[in-house]
């Protein structure tokens, strides 16, 4: 059993295109699944919707997907930053929707119910794989990487191994693949492997390439992951910004045009 997972694309039509063309190239893959966060803060939310449905690619909700028809609340105890901050999403929501047709919205409706999905390679529900979109409670906790890797990346440990109890100490799996963090990487927690596969837009390890795994079974009863790091034309997506103007784009292509990526920020 192989399966093709990758996540995040967030409007980049560009590295979609490249990713799966990517996996179109692998060895027999079995399945490939879309692990959340397809469209918004891209310029083209209707072409990737469409890129994901015509390829019939299995997909997940991921936090951004439910934004776009529900943003998060505007509430009068907000700090100014986060406040602010929800502003600038409901705008894009709001960009998005006008952007895309009734069937993209009936797809991002039914999208909602698609929470996870799970591969069983034998009958004990301890060596299947499951796949989420940030973790397996919610759209929105994040799930680090080691904490070695936490210090090495960040200088501390933002969240220990005892930290993960609450997300993962009745789930049954061998391995939880997932993005919303955008940096790659292995996890251990007791007999569970955590695959974060990190995602095709807005790198969070200073990669600008888009990023997929393929989780492979094997007949000593174990998943492997396999990380492929894809270039793409980042100027076609500066040009897609320039034309679309999607709010802030300004900022985006300048950052783009500077550092060749727009990094995620944790």
């Amino acid at each position: 059993m192989r399966v093709a997972v990758f996540s995040d694309v967030h409007g980049n039509l560009t590295g979609l295109k490249a990713v799966l063309d990517h996996i179109e190239k692998q060895p027999k893959v079995d399945e490939v699944v879309f692990a959340g966060d397809a469209c918004l803060f891209g310029p083209r939310p209707l072409e990737c919707i469409s890129e994901l449905r015509d390829r019939e690619v299995s997909c997940l909700v991921g936090n951004t997907d439910a934004w776009i028809l529900h943003p998060p609340p505007i509430d009068e105890g907000l700090d100014d930053v986060t406040r602010q901050k929800r502003i600038e999403i409901a705008e894009f929501c709001n960009w998005t929707l006008e952007k895309i047709d009734d069937e993209s919205i009936a797809w991002l409706e039914n999208l909602e119910t698609s929470f996870e999905l799970r591969f069983s390679p034998s009958h004990s529900q301890e060596d299947d794989l499951l796949i989420v979109h940030a973790n397996p409670q919610d759209l929105l906790q994040v799930i680090f990487p080691s904490e070695d890797h936490q210090r090495n990346l960040f200088g501390r440990i933002r969240q220990s191994d005892s930290e993960l109890e609450p997300m993962l100490k009745d789930l049954r799996a061998s391995l939880i693949a997932f993005g919303h963090l955008h940096i790659p990487g292995l996890r251990n927690w007791g007999n569970i492997s955590l695959a974060n596969i990190s995602s095709v837009s807005f790198p969070g390890d200073g990669d600008p390439r888009a990023k997929y795994a393929i989780i492979s079974w094997h007949e000593s009863r174990r998943w492997e992951v396999e990380y492929f790091r894809v270039s793409y034309s980042v100027q076609d997506e500066i040009s897609a910004f320039e034309e679309r103007k999607p709010p802030g784009w300004e900022r985006t292509v300048e950052a783009i045009s500077e550092y060749g990526l727009i990094a995620q920020v944790v």
